[in-house]
């Protein structure tokens, strides 16, 4: 496919969504300050992603199978990067292969979200998916006394989410101007690997966001990981760190696929937290005597 086609279908996907294929079609904006090498790479690797986004658009669901397909699918792209080197062809500052995971996640989870949108019958408006600035909490302020005591205004703290389930909500308290901000149920942030300095950021967001709401999850979604396996993140409120390669950066001459039974959990935990009640005590009460 030409760069005049291949630019074309990549302008009709919703690019707020379609992270990769956005970051794709920013490099196409920026031909006339490409190098040469990169010139010659970026339709290669557009048309192996249009490929790769065919083939997810063929499947349809969350099945164990599903995932499996979709797993093989998303390694064969990454086998292309990986061989060809395109990783060095673009610079990390540009997020070349980070949008990649960004995307995927989209694309594993839009079918739960549509059938999840069918039963609450919310096909629109309460239920989102994709990068979210996530609520963490509020403040109250005033240019002075005066205004604080008259009309205190709201003021909120957010954190920026490679990947949410949420929704969208309005605060509105006594005369401030109502705020908008985004209640995350499920948030993720994807790594290419994680080292002991990006664990404790997101050990520190993940204190963040569910200080904003207690009934969110939090999960790392990492290809790799290079911290130190000595240091234990159970004690954190990260409710897991998914590792898609089980294996630490360069720990051996061959790189470790995607393994789909990994992503598999990530949904199946997912899926659960959606589908569960999540608080009900006076059950807990009866059946256990426990409230916790």
């Amino acid at each position: 496919m030409n760069n005049e086609k291949i630019q074309a279908f990549l302008y009709g996907l919703d690019l707020s969504v379609y992270k990769h294929a956005s970051n794709i079609l920013k490099k196409y904006s920026d031909w006339g300050t490409l190098k040469s090498d990169q010139k010659t790479a970026l339709p290669l690797i557009a048309n192996k992603y249009y490929e790769f986004f065919q083939n997810n658009q063929s499947l349809i669901g969350y099945s164990d199978e599903i995932i499996t397909q979709r797993t093989a699918f998303l390694n064969t792209y990454y086998d292309f990067i990986n061989e060809n080197g395109y990783d060095n062809t673009f610079t990390s500052q540009g997020k070349f292969r980070p949008t990649i995971l960004e995307e995927f996640m989209y694309i594993l989870f839009k079918d739960l979200i549509d059938e999840a949108k069918t039963k609450i019958e919310d096909p629109d408006t309460n239920l989102k998916v994709g990068s979210s600035r996530a609520y963490t909490n509020l403040f109250f302020s005033g240019t002075n006394f005066q205004d604080f005591i008259k009309s205190p205004q709201i003021g909120i703290n957010q954190k920026d989410q490679d990947f949410a389930i949420y929704r969208p909500i309005e605060i509105v308290i006594g005369e401030s101007n109502p705020v908008s901000t985004n209640l995350p149920v499920v948030a993720i942030e994807n790594k290419t690997y994680i080292d002991k300095t990006m664990l404790e950021g997101s050990i520190a967001t993940a204190e963040k966001i569910k200080s904003g709401n207690p009934y969110s999850l939090f999960f790392i979604v990492t290809e790799n990981y290079d911290v130190d396996l000595k240091i234990d993140p159970i004690y954190s409120k990260i409710n897991q760190i998914y590792v898609l390669r089980k294996s630490k950066r360069g720990s051996s001459e061959t790189i470790q696929p995607i393994y789909a039974d990994v992503l598999i959990d990530l949904m199946k935990n997912v899926t659960t937290h959606l589908t569960r009640n999540w608080s009900d005590v006076a059950n807990r009460l009866s059946s256990s005597g426990k409230i916790i």
